[in-house]
C-alpha cells in the first residue's frame, strides 16, 4: 500500500487555503465567462442585424442623389441637337461621376466624357458600338436606374460600377461611371459598435466598398459569396473565418441596387470587448493569487500557534506528567479540545488501575480456558476420527451395493444362456431315444441323416450359450476382482469399458436405453481399473436413474480419447440426451448427500465417491455441464500414469 508523505499541519492548512481561494476564483471567473460572453455574442448579433439594415437604407439614399443627378443631366442632353451634345458635356460643372456617356437606341455611342482623358480621346470614342453592352440592355428594358456589378469599362478603361437609366421615350440610355468607394465613406460610425466592419459586394461576391479594405484577402470574397448569396428575403446572422479571425456576419440583399450589404464583427478572443473582459479576469485572478500568496501564511500562522499548544500539552499527557490546566484561547473548538484531553489523561490513569487489577485475574482465567479447550480439542479430535470411519463405511457400502447389483444383473443375465442350454441337452436326450428306438425297429438312412443334422444344430447351440454364459463370468470375474481389490495394474481402457458395457447390459434389458462407445483402441493406463470401472458405471447408473423416465428412449454416449493440450492424460466423456438439470442442481452434484430423489432410494453419494476417486486415487478432475431438455456432459481428466498412491486391499 502507498504511504501518503506526511505534512506539517500548517503546510495543509497553508495549501488549503490557497486551494480554496484559487478554486473559488477559478469557478467564479469561469461563470463569468460563461455567462458574459455569451451575452456580449448575442448583443453583438443584435448590433450588426440593426447595423446592415442601416447601412443598407443609407447607401440607397446617397445613390438615389446620384441617380437624380445623371437623371437631369440626362435631360438636358435629350434636348439639345445632336451636334451640340459633345460640346455640351466637354465642360461640366463639378460633377461626382468619373465618366459619363450617352447612348442611342441602336447601341451606338453618341457623345461621351472621362475625367482626366483629352476631349480628342472623348472624340474618337463616338461611333462605339455599345449594343452588347448588359447594363445597356437592362437600362433599355427598364423604367429605373440599373447599377452594375463591379466591372472593367471598355469606353473609360477603368475597373469601376456604374448607373443606367433611359432619357427619352425614342430609348436613348446615358450611363455615368464613378467609384462607389469614393462616394460612400463606409466607416465606423454607422454602428453603435466601433468593431463592426461593413463590405458593399455586387452580386457575383466583389467587392464594391468596405470600411477596413486593408484588412481583407481574396480569401474572404468566396466564404463571405456562398455565405450570402441566398439572403435576399431576411438578415441571416452567420459564422465565417477569415484571416484565422472568426467573425458574425449580418448581410441584407439590395433589390433596387442588386448588390449585398454586411456588417461583421470578430469573435471570441479577437473580439475587443471580449478580450477586455478575459484580460479583467485574468488580472484579478493574478491579483487573487499574489494577495493570497501573502496573506495566507498569517492566517495559517495565527491557527497553527495555538493547536501547538494543544499538541505539546497532549504529548506530555501521553507520557504521564501532569500537567496543570491551559489557560483557554480564542477559538471554542481548541478550548473544548483541551477540556476533553484533560478528562481524557483523568480516565486513562483510573483505567490503568482497573488494567492492572485485571490483569492479574486474566491470567488465571487464561490457564482455565486453556485447560478447557485442550479437553475440548481432545474431544473433537475424536469426533473427526469417527467422522472419519463412517465416510469410509459408507463409501465402501455403497461400493458394495453396486457390486450386489452388479451381481443381480450379471445372475439374471447367465439365466437365458444356461436355460438354453438345458433345454438343447433335454432335446438332445430325447433325439437319442428316437434314434435308440428307430434303431431297434430298423434303421434307415434318412433317419440317421435326420439324426445327425438335429444333433450337429443341438451342439452348436449349446456350446455358443456356453460360450456366453463363460464371457459373461470372466467379465463379471475381471470386474468383481477390480472392484474389490483396486489393485493397480496397466490395462487397455477400451477393455475395461466393454466389460462395463458388458455387466450393465442386464440392467438395461427392459429400457429402451443405448449406449454408444467412441473409444480409442490403443489407450494404456497405468492405474487403478477397478476405480476406473467404477467411475464410469457410476455416471451411467446416474444417466439411466435421473435423465430418463421408465420408458422414455435414449442414448448414454461413452467418449474416451486423449485430453486436449496434454500429452500425459485421457479425456472420458459420459453423454446422455435426457432431461438435464438446473443450475442450481448442477452447482451441488458432488456434495456428499445431495440427491434429488431423497426417500425414494437415492442416498446422494454416487457422484460424491466418483468424484473423490477420480481427485484422490485417479489423480484426474471432473466437472460438469448440462442445459435443461438437453443432456448432461460429464468430463473426466485423468493422467495415463495414476499418482503413487497405497494400493486399497
Amino acid at each position: 500500500m502507498k504511504i501518503i508523505r506526511p505534512y506539517r499541519f500548517r503546510t495543509w492548512l497553508i495549501l488549503l487555503l490557497f486551494a480554496t481561494s484559487l478554486f473559488t476564483f477559478l469557478v467564479v471567473g469561469s461563470v463569468i465567462l460563461l455567462v458574459k460572453i455569451p451575452q456580449i455574442s448575442n448583443a453583438h448579433q443584435a448590433s450588426i442585424t440593426k447595423a446592415v439594415s442601416e447601412i443598407s437604407d443609407r447607401v440607397e439614399t446617397v445613390l438615389n442623389f446620384l441617380e437624380a443627378d445623371l437623371d437631369l443631366v440626362g435631360h438636358a442632353l435629350s434636348h439639345l441637337p445632336h451636334d451640340e451634345i459633345q460640346h455640351a458635356i466637354s465642360h461640366p460643372s463639378k460633377g461626382r461621376f468619373d465618366a459619363f456617356y450617352l447612348v442611342h437606341k441602336n447601341g451606338e455611342l453618341a457623345a461621351a466624357y472621362i475625367r482626366d482623358e483629352s476631349e480628342t480621346r472623348w472624340y474618337e470614342l463616338a461611333g462605339l458600338d455599345l449594343s452588347q453592352n448588359m447594363l445597356f440592355q437592362e437600362a433599355s428594358l427598364s423604367n429605373d436606374a440599373v447599377w452594375s456589378d463591379r466591372y472593367l469599362s471598355v469606353v473609360s478603361g477603368h475597373v469601376t460600377e456604374a448607373v443606367a437609366m433611359r432619357i427619352s421615350d425614342n430609348g436613348d440610355v446615358i450611363i455615368g461611371e464613378l467609384s462607389i468607394r469614393n462616394q460612400i465613406n463606409l466607416d465606423h460610425s454607422f454602428a453603435s459598435s466601433q468593431s463592426i466592419s461593413f463590405s458593399v459586394l455586387d452580386s457575383n461576391g466583389e467587392i464594391i466598398a468596405d470600411s477596413d479594405p486593408e484588412s481583407l484577402k481574396q480569401t474572404f470574397l468566396p466564404q463571405v459569396s456562398a455565405l450570402i448569396q441566398n439572403d435576399h428575403q431576411q438578415s441571416i446572422v452567420r459564422h465565417v473565418t477569415i484571416n484565422d479571425i472568426e467573425y458574425d456576419i449580418a448581410s441584407k440583399f439590395s433589390n433596387i441596387l442588386g448588390w449585398h450589404f454586411t456588417a461583421r464583427i470578430s469573435t471570441g478572443r479577437h473580439n475587443p470587448e471580449i478580450s477586455s473582459l478575459i484580460e479583467i479576469v485574468i488580472a484579478c485572478f493574478g491579483g487573487s493569487l499574489i494577495i493570497g500568496l501573502i496573506m495566507v501564511p498569517f492566517w495559517a500562522r495565527a491557527m497553527v500557534s495555538p493547536l501547538n499548544g494543544i499538541v505539546e500539552h497532549a504529548s506530555r499527557t501521553a507520557r504521564g506528567v501532569t500537567l496543570p490546566p491551559r489557560k483557554k484561547g480564542a477559538v471554542l473548538e481548541f478550548n473544548r479540545l483541551l477540556a476533553d484531553l484533560d478528562r481524557l489523561a483523568t480516565a486513562v490513569r483510573i483505567r490503568q488501575q482497573e488494567l492492572g487489577r485485571l490483569n492479574d485475574g486474566l491470567e488465571m482465567r487464561v490457564r482455565e480456558r486453556t485447560a478447557e479447550l485442550e479437553h475440548i480439542n481432545s474431544e473433537l479430535s475424536s469426533t473427526v476420527q469417527a467422522l472419519n470411519l463412517t465416510q469410509d463405511e459408507l463409501v465402501q457400502s455403497e461400493k458394495m451395493a453396486a457390486l450386489g447389483r452388479l451381481v443381480a444383473g450379471i445372475a439374471h443375465e447367465l439365466n437365458t444362456p444356461l436355460g438354453n442350454g438345458r433345454m438343447a441337452v433335454s432335446t438332445l436326450s430325447d433325439q437319442n431315444a428316437e434314434f435308440t428306438r428307430l434303431l431297434e425297429q430298423g434303421l434307415r438312412k434318412s433317419d440317421l441323416n435326420d439324426y445327425l443334422a438335429q444333433v450337429q444344430n443341438l451342439t452348436t447351440m449349446i456350446e455358443r450359450n456356453i460360450m456366453r454364459a463363460g464371457d459373461l463370468v470372466s467379465s463379471f470375474k475381471q470386474v468383481a476382482v477390480d472392484r474389490t481389490s483396486s489393485h493397480r495394474r496397466k490395462f487397455s481402457i477400451a477393455e475395461v469399458i466393454d466389460e462395463i458395457i458388458l455387466t450393465l447390459t442386464p440392467s438395461l434389458k427392459n429400457r429402451p436405453i443405448r449406449i454408444q462407445k467412441h473409444v480409442d483402441a490403443d489407450i494404456t493406463l497405468d492405474s487403478f481399473p477397478g476405480e476406473f470401472g467404477q467411475i464410469i458405471t457410476n455416471l451411467v447408473d446416474n444417466a439411466l436413474i435421473h435423465a430418463f423416465d421408465a420408458d422414455t428412449p435414449g442414448t448414454v454416449s461413452i467418449h474416451a480419447s486423449p485430453a486436449p493440450d496434454r500429452d500425459d492424460a485421457i479425456l472420458l466423456e459420459i453423454r446422455d440426451d435426457g432431461r438435464g438439470m438446473e443450475q442450481d442442481v448442477l452447482d451441488h452434484i458432488f456434495d456428499p448427500f445431495f440427491t434429488t430423489r431423497m426417500g425414494t432410494g437415492g442416498t446422494g453419494l454416487g457422484l460424491s465417491i466418483t468424484a473423490n476417486a477420480v481427485s484422490s486415487l485417479l489423480g484426474g478432475t471432473i466437472c460438469a455441464t448440462s442445459t435443461p431438455g438437453q443432456g448432461t456432459c460429464f468430463r473426466v481428466i485423468c493422467p495415463l500414469v495414476a499418482p503413487a498412491h497405497a494400493n486399497k486391499a
